[in-house]
C-alpha cells in the first residue's frame, strides 16, 4: 500500500551556486513535471468519478489501486510546486497526508464481526441477532419465537465462528490474490478461479472449538429425535436478505447425517466462492469481507409438498393477492424455478383461490436412503393432483398474510408440508418494492399475452413475466451447462429451465427465456434485480426458437418476435446494479474527498493549503500557483548575457533570451532571429508584435505637440532603434513556454503562458503596469487594455494603472491566435495614457482595435 509517509522531498534542490541558467531550466523542469502531473491526476480523478457513476460493477480494490495511485501524483505535484517556488509552501504535504490518510482509512475498513459464541440456539433468535446469524436464520427465529409459526428445530452457526475459520486459513487473503484482478464477464476464468477459492475452504482445517460447537449440536439433535435425524445445513451469510437479495447464490446441504455437519458446514462456507456467489456480488458491490458466512442448522422437513410464497405480485403490486408456487416433495425445483409447478392465485381478503393452474408435474424430489437426495418419477395417480387443497391454501396464505403484518412489507415465503399435513416455515425474507412493478404498464402475469406488433412473426406467445421489459438480439439455445461459457455478448439466452447458475450470464445476456419456471423462483428474482427482461415457462422456448436467430423479446407482453422490432424496443437508461451497495456507498464518499473543489476562486483569502478538503483542492492550488510562480520569473531575469542569446527581430527594443530546452533552432549560438525561434507560443506572441499595422516608432492616436512630443521622444530615446523602448527585454522559452519580461518605456508588461498539445495545460497570464501620464490618464489606458482582454476571452483583474488577465484550458490554435493580439495589443497601446482625456473615449479605441485600426489614426 502507498506510504504517505516515506516520500523524497525535493526541498533544497535549487539550493547551492549553480549557474542561474541551470536554475531557470530546473524550475522549468519541475514546472513542466508539475503540469504532466495535474493532467495525470485529472485522468485519475475522472477514471474514479466514471467508474463510481458508471453503469458497470467495480470492486472497492480497483478504486483503492487508483486512489494509491492518485496519492502518489497529488503528493508529487506539491514537491514539484515546492521545489518550483524554493519551499514556499510546505502546509501542502500536511494538506495531501490529512486527505490522504482520511482516505485510506476508509477504503480499506474492514467489516467488523462482533465476537459470539460459535453457536446459538433457533430458540434465542430474532431479527436483532442479524449481524450475529444473518439474516435467514435471524429471520427464521422471528417467525419461530414472535409469530409463533411452525419451524424446523436448529441451531446458527455465526458469523464470528466462520470468520475464525477463514483468518485462521487466511483464506481471502489467499483467495485475493487471484480473484482481485478477474474479469466476471470472463465464464472460463470465473468458474477457474471461483472452484479454487472454494477448495481453499473445503481442505481449511475448522477451529477446534468450531468443530466443538457443530457436533455439540449434532449430539443433542441426535439425542431429541433418535440417530435417524437428518439434517439441512444452509447459508445464512450477513449480507443475505438485505438490500440485495443474493438468492439463491449460496449452497444448502440437505439430508445430512449428523456425523457429517462438519463437511456440510465447509461446503456452505465455500459457497461464499460459487461462481454465481462471486459475480452476484462484484456485480451489486459486496467486498468480500461483507459476506461472511453464517449458517442454519435445521432438522430436515420429510416434506410431501413444498413451495414459495409471495405476499404481493412481483408484477403487479395494485393487485390485493398471494400467490402460490408448490411442487410434490422438496421445494428445491419450486425455489430455484426448474421445476413445472402449481400456481395459486390468492385473495387476500378472503383467502379464496381466484386463479389455480395445476401442472403436470413428472418428477419431484426426495431425501436419498442414508444422505443426499434423489429425483424420482411422481406416481400417476398424483401427477396431474393439485399439492394443496383449498383449506390448505388458505392457512399458507393465512401464514403470510400474520408474517406481511409482523414484518411491515411484503415477503418472500418458503413453506413445506410435512407427512402429517402440517404446514412448516424454512424461510421469510423481504421481497424488494423496489424491484416491482407499480404502474398501468404492469401485465397480468397470467392473463392473455399483449397485443401484437404486426409485421412480424411472432415465435412464442405466453408464459410468465418474470422481469419485466424488452430486448432484441441472437438466440442462444442451451444444451447444457458446458455450453455457459460460450454465450457471446449481447445474446438473448433461450434455456430449458431457470437455474441460479445463469447468474454469471447475466452481464453478458440482454433476456431470458425459459421453457420452465416461475416468477417466484431464485433466477426469476435476481433477473429482476438486474433488470434482465425474462420471459419463463413458455414451455416451448428451446425448440421453438431458432439457435442464432436474431429475435425480440417482450417479456412485458409475453412475445417472443422473429427480426429486430426496433419500435418496442426501449431506450431506458442503465442503473449500476451495485447502487446502495457497502462498495458503492464506500466509493462514493471517497469520492467526495476526491473530486469535489473547493477552492474556486483564487482571490479568495481561503485559497491556501489550510483549506484544502479534497485532492481536487491540492491540484487546483497546485497548478494557480504554479503559473503564478513561473509569471515571477520574470523578477530574476536580469541575465547574464553569456548564457542568454540576442533575439533579433524588426522591433526597437533589444531581447533576450534563456531557452530552457527546444525554443530555438540548434544552430543558434548568440543570436537569433525570428525564422530560428521554434518555440510555438513565442513565434505567435511576436508575430502580433510585428504586425504590418502596429507602429512602434511615433505618436498614436492625435498629432501629439508639446509636452507629449517631449516624452515620446524621450521614451523612445536610444543609440539605435532597437533600444528605444529603454532597458533590454527578457524572455525564457521552450518549445511550448513562454515567460516574456517587457520594460517599453515608462510601462511594464509580462505575458506568461504554456501552448502545448495537452489543452489542460495551455494558459496565458498577462500584467501591465505604469505610464508616463498622471495616475487618471493611466488608469483609462489599464481599463482600456482589460477592454479589449475581455473581448480577446480573458479573465481581467484591474487596480488602478494595472491589469492582469488569465485565459486556460484552450486547444493550441486559439491559445496562438490569442497571444498574436496580445502581441498587437503591446504595440498599439504603448502611448495611449497620454492621450485618454476621458471615460468614453475608450469605448471608440477598443471597437478600433478589432478593426485593425492599430494606429488609431480617425477617419480610417
Amino acid at each position: 500500500m502507498f506510504n504517505l509517509f516515506h516520500l523524497f522531498r525535493k526541498s533544497g534542490l535549487l539550493d547551492g551556486a549553480a549557474p542561474e541558467k541551470d536554475i531557470f531550466k530546473k524550475k522549468y523542469q519541475y514546472f513542466q513535471s508539475l503540469l504532466a502531473g495535474n493532467n495525470m491526476a485529472l485522468e485519475l480523478i475522472t477514471d474514479i468519478e466514471g467508474i463510481c457513476y458508471g453503469e458497470k460493477p467495480f470492486t472497492l480494490e480497483y478504486i483503492l489501486d487508483r486512489t494509491e495511485l492518485l496519492l502518489k501524483v497529488v503528493y508529487d505535484i506539491a514537491e514539484d510546486l515546492n521545489a518550483l517556488s524554493d519551499g514556499r509552501y510546505p502546509e501542502l504535504f500536511d494538506a495531501v497526508e490529512r486527505i490522504g490518510i482520511s482516505l485510506l482509512q476508509e477504503l480499506v475498513r474492514k467489516k467488523e464481526i462482533e465476537p459470539t459464541a460459535p453457536t446459538m440456539s433457533m430458540e434465542s433468535l430474532s431479527l436483532e441477532n442479524a449481524s450475529e446469524t444473518g439474516g435467514k436464520a435471524a429471520s427464521l427465529g422471528e417467525v419461530k419465537n414472535r409469530v409463533h409459526l411452525t419451524t424446523p428445530r436448529g441451531f446458527a452457526v455465526t458469523a464470528y465462528a466462520c470468520y475464525q475459520f477463514l483468518r485462521q486459513n487466511r483464506i481471502f487473503e489467499r483467495a485475493g490474490r487471484f480473484l482481485r484482478g478477474l474479469n466476471i464477464d470472463d465464464t472460463g476464468k470465473l468458474l477457474e478461479l471461483s472452484e479454487q477459492a472454494r477448495k481453499l475452504v473445503l481442505e481449511a482445517p475448522l477451529p477446534p472449538d468450531v468443530e466443538s460447537a457443530l457436533r455439540l449440536e449434532a449430539d443433542k439433535l441426535v439425542r431429541e429425535y433418535g440417530p435417524g435425524v437428518r439434517l439441512a445445513m444452509r447459508s445464512s451469510a450477513l449480507s443475505e436478505d438485505s438490500e440485495s437479495s443474493f438468492a439463491g447464490q449460496h449452497s444448502s446441504v440437505l439430508n445430512v447425517r449428523p456425523e457429517d455437519i462438519i463437511t456440510a458446514y465447509k461446503e456452505v462456507v465455500a459457497s461464499v466462492f460459487n461462481p454465481r456467489a462471486v459475480y452476484y456480488r462484484r456485480s451489486k458491490g459486496y467486498p468480500c469481507d461483507h459476506v461472511v458466512m453464517s449458517a442454519l442448522c435445521l432438522t430436515m422437513v420429510d416434506a410431501a409438498a413444498s413451495g414459495v410464497m409471495y405476499t404481493r405480485d412481483p408484477n403487479d403490486t395494485r393487485k390485493n393477492v398471494i400467490l402460490i408456487n408448490a411442487v410434490w416433495g422438496l421445494g428445491i425445483g419450486a425455489v430455484d424455478g426448474s421445476s413445472a409447478t402449481d400456481y395459486y392465485e390468492v385473495e387476500k381478503k378472503t383467502l379464496q383461490p381466484t386463479a389455480m393452474r395445476v401442472s403436470d408435474k413428472q418428477t419431484r424430489v426426495v431425501r436419498g436412503g442414508e444422505s443426499g437426495l434423489t429425483t424420482e418419477a411422481v406416481p400417476d395417480d398424483i401427477r396431474n393432483e393439485r399439492c394443496l387443497t383449498d383449506a390448505q391454501i388458505a392457512t399458507l396464505a393465512g401464514y403470510g398474510l400474520r408474517l406481511e403484518r409482523h414484518y411491515g412489507r411484503p415477503l418472500d415465503i418458503e413453506w413445506a408440508l410435512d407427512g402429517e399435513g402440517r404446514l412448516v416455515i424454512l424461510q421469510a425474507r423481504p421481497l424488494n418494492l423496489d424491484l416491482l412493478c407499480d404502474d398501468d404498464t404492469c401485465p397480468d402475469e397470467h392473463a392473455t399475452p399483449g397485443e401484437e406488433v404486426p409485421g412480424f412473426p411472432v415465435l412464442l406467445r405466453g408464459g410468465c413475466t418474470a422481469a419485466r421489459g424488452k430486448a432484441a438480439g441472437p438466440a442462444f439455445v442451451v444444451t447444457s451447462d458446458h455450453t455457459l461459457v460460450n454465450i457471446p455478448e449481447g445474446s438473448i439466452l433461450i434455456a430449458p429451465q431457470t437455474s441460479p447458475r445463469y447468474v454469471s450470464l447475466l452481464g453478458r445476456v440482454r433476456a431470458i427465456v425459459t421453457d420452465v419456471g416461475s416468477v417466484t423462483g431464485h433466477m426469476a428474482s435476481v433477473a429482476r434485480e438486474f433488470g434482465i427482461p425474462t420471459l419463463v415457462g413458455t414451455g416451448s422456448g428451446t425448440t421453438t426458437i431458432p439457435h442464432g436467430a436474431e429475435i425480440t423479446v417482450d417479456a412485458t407482453s409475453r412475445l417472443v418476435y422473429g427480426g429486430r422490432v426496433e419500435q418496442i424496443l426501449e431506450r431506458k437508461k442503465p442503473v449500476n446494479p451495485m447502487k446502495g451497495s457497502p462498495t458503492y456507498k464506500t466509493a462514493r464518499s471517497a469520492l467526495k474527498k476526491i473530486a469535489i473543489l473547493n477552492l474556486v476562486d483564487p482571490e479568495r483569502e481561503d485559497f491556501s493549503p489550510d483549506n484544502c478538503r479534497t485532492l481536487h483542492d491540492v491540484i487546483r492550488f497546485s497548478h494557480e500557483l504554479s503559473m503564478r510562480e513561473m509569471f515571477r520569473i520574470n523578477e530574476s531575469l536580469s541575465v547574464d548575457k553569456s548564457f542568454a542569446l540576442r533575439v533579433r527581430v524588426p522591433l526597437p527594443m533589444r531581447i533576450y533570451a534563456v531557452d530552457l530546452g527546444g525554443g530555438f533552432a540548434p544552430n543558434c549560438a548568440q543570436e537569433c532571429t525570428l525564422t530560428d525561434i521554434v518555440s510555438v507560443p513565442f513565434r505567435a506572441l511576436l508575430q502580433g508584435m510585428t504586425h504590418p499595422n502596429v507602429r512602434w516608432v511615433g505618436a498614436v492616436g492625435v498629432d501629439i505637440k508639446g509636452f507629449m512630443n517631449i516624452v515620446a521622444e524621450s521614451a523612445m530615446a536610444g543609440p539605435a532603434q532597437d533600444e528605444r523602448m529603454g532597458g533590454p527585454n527578457y524572455a525564457a522559452v521552450s518549445k511550448e513556454y513562454l515567460n516574456f519580461n517587457s520594460r517599453l518605456g515608462y510601462h511594464f508588461a509580462t505575458v506568461d503562458t504554456y501552448c502545448g498539445l495537452n489543452v489542460n495545460d495551455n494558459y496565458i497570464t498577462f500584467s501591465f503596469k505604469g505610464g508616463a501620464a498622471d495616475i487618471g490618464r493611466r488608469s483609462r489606458r489599464a481599463m482600456l487594455i482589460a477592454a479589449i482582454l475581455k473581448r480577446i476571452g480573458l479573465r481581467t483583474r484591474l487596480k488602478g494603472d494595472m491589469v492582469k488577465g488569465t485565459i486556460a484550458k484552450y486547444v493550441s490554435p486559439v491559445i496562438e491566435e490569442k497571444l498574436d493580439l496580445i502581441g498587437r495589443l503591446l504595440g498599439s497601446v504603448r502611448l495611449l495614457d497620454m492621450v485618454l482625456a476621458d471615460d468614453g473615449q475608450i469605448e471608440w479605441y477598443v471597437e478600433e482595435f478589432f478593426k485593425g485600426n492599430y494606429s488609431f489614426e480617425r477617419g480610417k
